[in-house]
């Protein structure tokens, strides 16, 4: 029974679509990458134009059902030109699968998750970053 308020709630539903954030030893924050597919291998290609379009600055590969936490500070940040974003492609079993990620999404979300159905459509999720206490901090910097 979940009559209890939602942040005292322990069951797994209560956070499915949250998660706090994940630091290493060093403090830098950690962002998770889930290959939810049980059959096809994934890989997320670290692109940055105006490179040739088969080079890719990193490739982080992930076998089928395998988490990686990678340092969000070393993906996004290796080049802070605007005029040449950093895209993060997306392949499925080495094949393009059209979709793309930016900076702002690998930082702002504290896990994507990727897996493939049936009929070959690639489903990508995101979980948001929740801090502990941070809607009362907010209250109690408004009031003072």
């Amino acid at each position: 029974n979940c009559t209890r308020a939602r942040r005292h709630c322990t069951h797994e539903h209560a956070y499915a679509d949250t998660l706090h954030t994940s630091t290493d030893r060093m403090g830098n924050r950690l962002t998770a990458f889930e290959n939810r597919s049980t059959s096809v291998g994934m890989e997320i290609r670290i692109f940055v134009p105006p490179a040739r379009p088969d080079q890719y600055r990193r490739i982080i590969r992930l076998k089928p059902g395998e988490t990686k936490e990678l340092v969000t500070k070393s993906l996004c940040y290796e080049n802070t030109d605007p005029e040449n974003p950093t895209f993060f492609m997306l392949f499925m079993d080495g094949v393009y699968t059209g979709i793309f990620l930016l900076p702002l999404h690998v930082v702002t979300y504290a896990k994507i998750i990727c897996d493939i159905h049936d009929d070959g459509q690639v489903n990508v999720r995101r979980v948001k970053v929740t801090i502990p206490g941070f809607r009362w901090l907010k209250c109690s910097l408004s009031l003072s």
